[in-house]
């Protein structure tokens, strides 16, 4: 398995440990993946970052890095030389990108010498992202190259079912086959049509325009999204990672936003190229404060063009709702906000491969000022983001046996669709 690959299975599982409470078994993947969250919220893309106490410590809490965990992944990444600790609790980091903190979360897993069962953790979540396999093949796989007793591999599947490294249907008189939320990340166009085969032609046509309709504009609302397709089939399609859900949101408001995994794709595996969300939270983020922020706070309509001037390295602004509307983006030091006084708010790019990221999206689609004009206008700051996998891990917890029927129907049209 590459760097990058396993670097991104280690964030991905981390973020499901983040609910648990006893993570004792896979605590070399869960202290792995916290330092390279955290690197990446440490560093610019392009530039070296000199950080205060009071700035790290706001940087570790939207890590979800516990005060007790601060100095042991501080001491962690200054051992493999990422960063220099300096006086008063601060540290300095050169500019490193998305893709190399993929590759060092992976040295850093690897020099912690992890046990194969937690190897074999990322090796299951690895062989299921391209098509769902089953039971007894995964089982016969993982126990042979990892060297895994009857025990452990059972006692391995039925941990990774419950933490959510992987998801299930029971198909073929009631064989397990798994599959998690990358299966979309490839081959889309061969995936897609293989769902359109299982379904009725009235559900065929609704996701021939919902997919004009992502084509067109990138990003679109849930409510959109909603009513092209229904909320049965919209979820249905959700739960096996066809779109993505992307969550913004703060005290007064909860806003979600539809795109499609192979967005991302324009320059290789989309699951690698935006492991971390940011390339997610940042679009989605931004359609928010273009939609729905107040003409009177300095909502930026033009789109594209803001992407390709920050970008290209140049200060956005003024505008109040550069001030409000990015606070999620500023804690994860995607962006450096600047005031000016009163009401004036100045964005500039510190990550730029994210940046580039984002316009894939914009460029994907065609987000233009007409699209956005006939938008309901709303205020607020974006405070939080939940990404895909989050949102879709919600939505298989509430399924309900009929919903779980109808999307194993699903997984048994991707399983064969290459036959």
């Amino acid at each position: 398995m590459e760097k990058r690959t396993e670097g991104a299975w280690l964030i991905h599982h981390t973020k499901k440990l983040l609910d648990v409470r006893d993570t004792q078994d896979f605590e070399d993947i869960e202290l792995a993946g916290k330092c390279g969250i955290f690197l990446s919220n440490l560093a610019a893309s392009d530039e070296q970052s000199d950080l205060d106490s009071n700035k790290i410590s706001s940087i570790a809490k939207v890590s979800n890095i516990k005060k007790t965990e601060v100095d042991t992944i501080k001491n962690k990444l200054e051992d493999a030389h990422l960063i220099e600790l300096g006086k008063n609790g601060s540290l300095s980091v050169l500019g490193i990108t998305t893709s190399t903190v993929l590759s060092h979360t992976s040295d850093i897993f690897n020099s912690i010498k992890p046990n194969n069962y937690q190897k074999a953790a990322i090796d299951l979540a690895e062989n299921i992202s391209d098509l769902p396999k089953s039971e007894k093949i995964l089982k016969e796989y993982l126990s042979d190259n990892h060297r895994l007793s009857k025990s452990d591999t059972s006692d391995l599947f039925n941990q990774c079912e419950e933490i959510g490294f992987v998801d299930f249907e029971k198909l073929d008189n009631e064989s397990k086959f798994y599959f998690n939320g990358n299966l979309f990340r490839k081959e889309a166009v061969a995936k897609t049509s293989a769902i359109l085969s299982s379904l009725k032609q009235d559900d065929t046509s609704k996701i021939f325009r919902l997919d004009q309709l992502l084509t067109s504009k990138g990003c679109i609302t849930l409510e959109s999204a909603k009513s092209v397709l229904g909320e049965q089939l919209l979820s249905k399609l959700q739960s096996i990672g066809m779109y993505d859900f992307n969550e913004v949101s703060n005290s007064t408001e909860t806003k979600i936003f539809v795109t499609k995994p192979s967005a991302f794709s324009k320059y290789g595996n989309p699951f690698e190229e935006d492991a971390l969300d940011l390339a997610k939270a940042f679009v989605s983020s931004l359609y928010y404060g273009m939609n729905f922020s107040s003409n009177s706070r300095g909502k930026i309509r033009l789109l594209k063009v803001l992407m390709r001037s920050l970008v290209n390295g140049n200060e956005v602004g003024p505008a109040t709702a550069i001030g409000e509307d990015y606070r999620i983006l500023e804690l994860k030091r995607v962006i450096q906000i600047r005031h000016e006084g009163g009401y004036r708010y100045f964005m500039r790019l510190l990550k730029k491969d994210i940046g580039e990221l984002a316009i894939q999206v914009l460029e994907f689609g065609d987000a233009t000022e007409q699209s956005i004009k006939t938008s309901t206008v709303y205020s607020g700051s974006i405070t939080n983001y939940k990404g895909p996998e989050r949102k879709r891990y919600i939505n298989r917890k509430r399924q309900n046996e009929q919903s779980k029927k109808s999307v194993a129907e699903a997984i048994n049209a991707l399983r064969t669709f290459r036959n």
